[in-house]
């Protein structure tokens, strides 16, 4: 099968003239007796591409492709090579692996162990030239006279990392990162070295996956002529936005494996039946998932957006608020005949810094909202913050209320699903519950049922989602409450 091009790939800066990149491929044919995938040697030769005086012009590379393309072949070759070759940069001495966390830092560390035990035995000892090879001391080697050393962090002790000069850090699953601190506390020690490299490979990610995002805009910018390259490099496999997800060529395009003949049709089609629209998206795709799309097959959210009906049907209120009263939310749902249900924020109240909303404040914003839309039913989450104060307001409203059963929760929550998904539920287009929308996670697999919008999963605050959800679910579902008791 012809191997589709990188979807992304910064072009090469012109003083490229070579590349260290054979070295690696040989080494991996000689030790590891593997003959590495074209994609593979693609991406090695232009991360390790040279300028006339045998200088990298990268001091950082990202590679990218869907999940089981040999990756980690790549890291194997890459790390083997810099530890027992004459070549590659003189200066090199010292290698780290990094990863989220040690367990996943290990599993590249584990692999070279494995691959140098063979050349250990015909080298001999450190002491002599050779290798000295340790599960948790690092491995050392003097081979060619050259000293050097592999260990590896993660981002439990990132703090570490700050000590030393390193100049091959090889960054496992960089995806996985929801912050750039262990990139903060890696990128200085590169500053001072002569010729150093961050090589990063990972698969798509999420909005969470914040050091990614970054490093692949910061490529796409360089793509456009919008940001000088200085030193930076991306290579990224993905199929087309539009690709349907059981089409095989959107599979080459993103999975050089498939291409290579190493992944099975027969074993992508299993993973199109077994996993979410979202995960196989990010996974097999290697395209960007919103967090939304955890909850929504991808692109739902977006397409259910509208503006607010200029009329009123039967109303209903959602009341939810953050477990410590830093934001609180009074959604509204509207229902017309003939027209999908609308859902948007009919109030919303966030605390200065350091302080909290007052329930008094979030009472007299429903009082307001009540007298705006008349609504038929308010409800709000018997386990909430707002619960008690909502319980005694309801002793004088002139309104029914609704305060919703953790059975009542789970319903309320695939109901709010349902009906994205089937057009019969709209949402305003407002940034605050665009941002939770992505945010929000689901308790419990989808698939299994009796799942919730979980405050404990999610990525940050979803008063406003969660608002939303329960007033759908007052002005759908039957007006009596359930007496299912609490249970979380």
């Amino acid at each position: 099968m012809k191997l589709p091009p990188p979807r992304w790939e910064t072009p090469l800066p012109p003083t490229a003239v070579g590349s260290w990149g054979p070295l690696v491929v040989a080494y991996a044919r000689d030790e590891l007796r593997i003959d590495l995938d074209r994609w593979q040697v693609r991406a090695l030769m232009r991360a390790l591409a040279v300028d006339a005086g045998g200088v990298l012009v990268h001091r950082e590379y990202l590679v990218s492709a869907g999940r089981q393309s040999g990756k980690t072949a790549i890291v194997r070759a890459l790390i083997g090579t810099a530890l027992t070759s004459d070549g590659l940069p003189a200066s090199w001495e010292l290698l780290f692996g990094i990863a989220y966390n040690r367990a996943q830092a290990r599993i590249p560390y584990a692999a070279v162990l494995a691959d140098l035990a063979e050349l250990a035995t015909r080298v001999g000892t450190e002491r002599r030239g050779g290798l000295a090879l340790t599960r948790y001391l690092g491995i050392r080697s003097a081979m060619h006279g050259r000293r050097r050393e592999y260990h590896i962090a993660s981002r439990e002790a990132r703090d570490a990392l700050r000590g030393y000069s390193i100049d091959l850090a090889v960054f496992d699953e960089v995806r996985t990162q929801r912050d750039e601190e262990t990139y903060a506390a890696l990128k200085p020690t590169v500053a001072a070295r002569p010729e150093p490299l961050i090589f990063e490979i990972s698969s798509a990610g999420d909005e969470r996956s914040i050091l990614l995002r970054s490093l692949f805009d910061r490529g796409r910018r360089i793509i456009d002529g919008a940001e000088p390259a200085e030193g930076f490099g991306m290579t990224w496999y993905a199929a087309d936005d539009g690709d349907a997800p059981d089409d095989p060529r959107a599979w080459a395009k993103s999975s050089p494996a498939y291409a290579e003949g190493r992944l099975s049709a027969a074993t992508i089609r299993d993973e199109l039946r077994a996993l979410t629209p979202s995960t196989f998206r990010r996974e097999r795709l290697n395209l960007w998932a919103d967090a939304a799309d955890e909850w929504l097959p991808p692109g739902v959210w977006a397409r259910q957006s509208a503006p607010t009906p200029a009329t009123l049907g039967r109303v209903a209120l959602g009341v939810e608020s953050e477990p410590g009263w830093s934001r609180a939310t009074i959604g509204v749902a509207i229902v017309n005949d003939d027209a999908p249900t609308f859902v948007g924020i009919a109030a919303e109240l966030v605390a200065p810094s350091g302080s909290t909303v007052a329930p008094a404040d979030l009472l007299d914003e429903l009082e307001s909202a009540r007298a705006r839309y008349a609504p038929a039913l308010v409800a709000w989450s018997r386990a909430s913050a707002v619960a008690k104060h909502l319980d005694a307001w309801a002793i004088d409203a002139d309104v029914a209320t609704l305060p919703l059963t953790p059975g009542d929760l789970r319903s309320a929550s695939e109901l709010y699903r349902s009906e994205l998904v089937g057009h019969r539920l709209t949402h305003a287009d407002d940034p605050v519950l665009n941002v939770q929308a992505r945010r929000a996670r689901p308790s419990g697999d989808l698939a299994a049922g009796a799942w919730y919008f979980s405050v404990r999963e999610s990525a940050g605050a979803i008063d406003a989602l969660r608002a939303t959800v329960w007033a759908n679910y007052a002005a759908l579902a039957p007006t009596e409450p359930g007496s299912q008791p609490i249970i979380f």
